[in-house]
C-alpha cells in the first residue's frame, strides 16, 4: 500500500489587520504532528478528515497547523511551521505521495506568498513525488504556485460547505497519478477585488460561471476547474479572481483557452460584481420594524473569518441607541469577559466593551449589565463548517442589558456554527435580533432560521467595498 503524507498549514491573512498572528494563536486553533493529526480530524468534515476516509493508501501524518485569519503571520510562528513540516518530511521515511491542505490567502512576515515557499521546501525535501494541494475558494494562488504540484483544486462553494469532498477529491486525484496519470495545473488571474458578499455560490454571478466551468470541464484533456473568487484583504499582487485548470499532460493548449475563457467571462460581468447595502442607523432601524423574526444582521466589515478583530462597535451603538429588544451581540473583548469572570453570575458589571484593537471598527460603548452567565466557550460544531471539531471562544460572559444580549468572549470566533450561542445557553431561533460578523459563512449557522437578512456597511477592514481599504491604509499609518 502506498505511504502518502498529509500536512496541513492554513491561515487567510488580512493585511490590514493590527493583530499580527504569532504561534500562540496557532496554538489556540491548531497545531499537530503525528497521529494526534488523525486523532483530531478523522471523522471530522474537514479537508483532512476527507483525506482519511481513503482506504487505497497508507495515511502517513507529519504536521498541522492553523489560525483564526488575523494580520501577517509573525516570522518566528512560519520559521517555526517550516521547520516542523521540513523535520517531519525527513523524518517520514519513503513517502510515494503527498497530500497538502493550504488555505491559499497565507502571508507571513517577509513572505508575500507563503504558500509558494511551503511547496518550494517540500519539494526540496521530498523532490519529485506527487504533490496535490486544495485550498480554500478564498486562496489566492500564483501561477507560479502550480508549478510546485501536480494538481491544486479548491472548494467549490460559499458559505464552505465541501471541505470534506474536497479531502476526497485530492485523495482521488492522487491515486489516479499514481496509478499512471499526468496531470498539470495552470491558473489565469483576473485582477479584480471582489466583495464576499457577491462570491455566494448559490446566487449569480458565481453560480453562472460554475454551471459553465462544469460544462467546460467535459471538454478533452480537461480534469477539474476550479473557481476562485479569492480573498480581497489581502494586499499583495497575487489577489484576485483565479481560475484554476488541472490537465491532462499534452492538454496545455486546451486548458488555457478554458481558463482564458473563463477569466474573460468573470472580467465582462463587471457591474454584477458590485455590491452596496445601507449603513447601521438604517438597518437597525429596519431591524427593529420587521414584522419577522429572527432578523440577522451582519456586520460585514468586522468579519471575524476575514481577519477583522471583532470588537466592532457600530451595530451595537445603534441597537443600544435605538431601544432594540430581543437583540444578540456577540463582541470580542477579552478584559471585559475576564472582568465579569471576576464579578461572577448574578453580579452586575460596569465596564468598556469592543472598539479597543483600532481606531476603525467603532468606539468602546459604555455599557451596565446582569452577569447571567460564564462559560469556558467550548462547543463542538454539528453544522455544516468542519462539521464535528472542536471550538473555543474561550472565557465568555452573557451579559443582560436593557434589551440586548452581550455575548462577550476572550478570543474572537466567527459565527460559523449555531452552537456558539447554544452552548452558552442562548436559542439563536427565540431572538428577534442576531448579529453575525461576518459575510455569508454566517449562513452555515443561522441560514435555516433567518426570517430575513440585512446585510449592513459597517466600518472595518473587512468592508463591502474592497477598494475604500486604501483610504483605511491611509487611516492606518496616522
Amino acid at each position: 500500500m502506498n505511504r502518502i503524507g498529509i500536512a496541513g498549514l492554513w491561515h487567510e491573512t488580512n493585511t490590514y489587520s493590527a493583530s499580527p498572528t504569532d504561534l500562540d494563536a496557532f496554538q489556540a486553533f491548531e497545531l499537530l504532528t503525528g497521529e494526534s493529526i488523525i486523532a483530531a480530524h478523522r471523522g471530522t468534515g474537514s479537508v483532512i478528515g476527507g483525506i482519511l476516509e481513503s482506504t487505497v493508501f497508507e495515511p502517513v501524518p507529519l504536521m498541522t497547523a492553523g489560525a483564526w485569519p488575523a494580520g501577517r503571520v509573525t516570522s518566528a510562528a512560519i520559521h517555526h511551521h517550516l521547520t516542523s513540516l521540513d523535520t517531519e518530511l525527513r523524518k517520514a521515511g519513503e513517502l510515494d505521495g503527498l497530500l497538502l491542505d493550504l488555505h491559499g490567502a497565507m502571508v507571513s512576515e517577509g513572505q508575500e506568498d507563503t504558500e509558494q515557499a511551503i511547496l518550494a521546501l517540500v519539494r526540496q525535501a521530498v523532490g519529485d513525488i506527487p504533490v496535490v494541494v486544495v485550498h480554500d475558494l478564498h486562496g489566492n494562488p500564483s501561477p507560479q504556485l502550480v508549478t510546485l504540484c501536480d494538481a491544486l483544486i479548491a472548494y467549490d462553494t460559499y458559505p464552505h460547505v465541501d471541505m470534506r469532498e474536497r479531502g476526497q477529491e485530492a485523495a482521488e486525484l492522487l491515486r489516479q497519478i499514481l496509478n499512471g496519470a499526468r496531470f498539470q495545473t495552470l491558473v489565469c488571474k483576473v485582477p479584480i477585488l471582489i466583495s464576499p458578499l457577491a462570491q455566494g455560490t448559490d446566487a449569480s454571478p458565481m453560480r453562472d460561471l460554475k454551471e459553465r466551468a462544469s460544462a467546460l470541464e467535459r471538454r478533452q484533456g480537461i480534469r477539474r476547474i476550479s473557481l476562485l473568487p479569492g480573498f480581497p484583504y489581502a494586499d499583495v499582487a497575487r489577489a484576485g479572481f483565479s481560475v484554476v485548470v488541472v490537465h491532462e499532460e499534452g492538454a496545455e493548449k486546451q486548458a488555457q483557452l478554458v481558463g482564458d475563457e473563463l477569466a474573460t467571462d468573470v472580467e465582462t460581468r463587471g457591474e454584477e460584481w458590485l455590491v452596496e447595502r445601507n449603513g447601521p442607523a438604517t438597518a437597525v432601524a429596519e431591524a427593529i420594524d420587521s414584522a419577522e423574526w429572527p432578523v440577522v444582521l451582519v456586520d460585514v466589515a468586522d468579519n471575524i473569518g476575514g481577519g477583522s478583530p471583532g470588537d466592532g462597535t457600530a451595530l451595537l451603538t445603534e441597537l443600544v441607541a435605538q431601544g432594540a429588544t430581543g437583540a444578540v451581540v456577540c463582541i470580542a473583548d477579552p478584559d471585559v469577559a475576564l472582568q465579569a469572570a471576576q464579578v461572577g453570575e448574578g453580579g452586575t458589571l460596569e465596564a468598556e466593551v469592543g472598539g479597543k484593537t483600532d481606531q476603525l471598527h467603532g468606539d468602546p460603548v459604555a455599557i451596565r449589565g446582569r452577569v447571567e452567565r460564564l462559560t469556558d466557550g467550548r462547543y463542538r460544531s454539528g453544522g455544516t463548517w468542519q462539521t464535528g471539531r472542536e471550538f473555543t471562544m474561550g472565557t465568555t460572559a452573557v451579559l443582560q442589558l436593557d434589551g440586548v444580549t452581550l455575548v462577550v468572549m476572550e478570543r474572537a470566533t466567527p459565527p460559523f456554527h449555531a452552537e456558539q450561542l447554544l452552548s452558552v445557553g442562548i436559542d439563536p431561533a427565540e431572538a428577534n435580533i442576531i448579529t453575525a460578523k461576518g459575510a455569508l459563512a454566517w449562513r452555515a449557522a443561522y441560514g435555516d432560521i433567518a426570517a430575513r437578512v440585512i446585510e449592513v456597511d459597517t466600518p472595518g477592514i473587512c468592508p463591502i467595498d474592497p477598494l475604500v481599504l486604501e483610504r483605511t491604509t491611509e487611516l492606518m499609518r496616522v
